[in-house]
């Protein structure tokens, strides 16, 4: 099911709480997205890879949520237009794991 939706993420960090928002809109939807969680544990995000270079088992508190479930005829332009709006709404940029 996850790889035929595209959506927008949530990775919650139960140490402290600290959120990431993140979208997902290629060819393997969410599941694609998540596959490369699985290996990396950071998906190239720089505040996580900076928090995975000081703490490197700390990806085993991390929680990943679905915010919202998308169609995959959606541009990836669309996509990041919600993305950005989670990220608004839970000020993931200011006081989470977002940079931008």
């Amino acid at each position: 099911m996850l790889s035929s939706v595209a959506g927008v993420y949530l990775i919650t960090d139960f140490t402290n709480g600290n959120q990431y928002v993140g979208s997902a809109s290629g060819k393997d939807g969410i599941l694609g997205r998540w596959k490369n969680y699985s290996t990396s544990f950071h998906g190239g995000n720089a505040k996580l890879v900076s928090l995975l270079q000081s703490e490197p088992s700390r990806y085993k508190k991390f929680q990943y949520s679905i915010l919202r479930a998308l169609p995959k005829s959606l541009t990836r332009s669309e996509v990041v237009t919600y993305e950005q709006k989670y990220k608004q709404k839970l000020g993931t940029r200011a006081f989470g794991l977002n940079c931008i």
